[in-house]
Parts: C-alpha cells; structure tokens; sequence
C-alpha cells in the first residue's frame, strides 16, 4: 500500500511538472497556480487508448470547474512534497517509479514461480506452517520480474570498484 501511495505522488508530480511560459492559470488552491498544461495532461491521462483526448478550453464551464476542484489536492501535494522531501527521497521515489513502470512489461507465468516456490518451500513458512503457492504465487512473481529487471540494467553494466 506504500509503495501504491509514493508511485501515485510521483505519478502526480510528473502529471503536474512546470509548464511552458505561454501557459495559463485556470486557477489556484492556496495560492498554488493550478495551469491549463495540468488539466490538459490530465484530460489526455484519462482518454481512452483510440480516443481524442478532450482539451480544457473546450470542456462546459461546469466541466471546467469540476477539473480545477479535482486537480487541487494534487496540486497541494506536489507542493507540500517538493518541501517537505529531500532531495535523495525523490530521487529513489522516481526509481521506484521507474523500476514499477519496467517491471509491468516483464512477463512471468506461473510455472516460472512454481519452480522457484518449490525449490525454495522452505523460505515460505509462517508461524512453522508451510504457505501454499496461490498464498506467494503473485510475490514470487513480483520477486522475479525484479530479479529479471535487474539482470537486464545489470547486463551491459561495468562496474569498477576502487
């Protein structure tokens, strides 16, 4: 649930990065700029793969209304975020980000996690029970599509140690 909590701010703050200087203010939530280019990103998030993505200045004035009201709690946490997280929490935030977003294009089935559950049964064990493979099957998953993310960064790597 944390990691789900950090990759949503990190998606916010990447949905709300700086804008172009011809960009206009379409509102403001404590005295944070809320910008066309956010809403404009935002509407484009939202569209359907194979759909036109909506553009602000042509949504209904209560349309518009309802997008500013939506985008202000992200707004104020990006803020309160850029202030309140150190440089190096970001920067392992956006490689957590990045890794989740790689990690989503790496296939594993279940016979994969299957062999790695049965050659390791005994590091599934909780309170002196053995846990079922359906009970880890979607860690171990996660474990190996880490593990072959890894592999792949690491491959091409040279490391030099002095």
């Amino acid at each position: 649930m944390k990691k789900f909590i950090t990759t949503s701010l990190v998606a916010v703050a990447l949905l709300s990065t700086s804008a172009l200087a011809k960009d206009t203010v379409i509102g403001t939530v404590d005295g944070h700029k809320i910008m066309k280019s956010e809403a404009n990103k935002f509407l484009k998030a939202i569209t359907p793969k194979g759909k036109e993505a909506k553009v602000f200045d042509k949504l209904e004035k209560k349309q518009k209304d309802a997008l500013v009201k939506n985008l202000a709690p992200g707004v104020l946490i990006k803020n309160k975020a850029q202030k309140e997280v150190s440089a190096e929490e970001k920067e392992q935030l956006v490689a957590n980000y990045w890794m989740q977003q790689k990690m989503v294009d790496i296939k594993v089935d279940d016979k994969e996690a299957k062999e790695v559950y049965t050659k390791n049964k005994k590091m599934y064990v909780k309170d002196k029970k053995q846990l079922k493979f359906e009970d880890v099957k979607e860690f171990i998953k996660m474990q190996l599509q880490q593990k072959k993310l890894v592999d792949t960064v690491m491959k091409k790597a040279k490391v030099v140690v002095k």
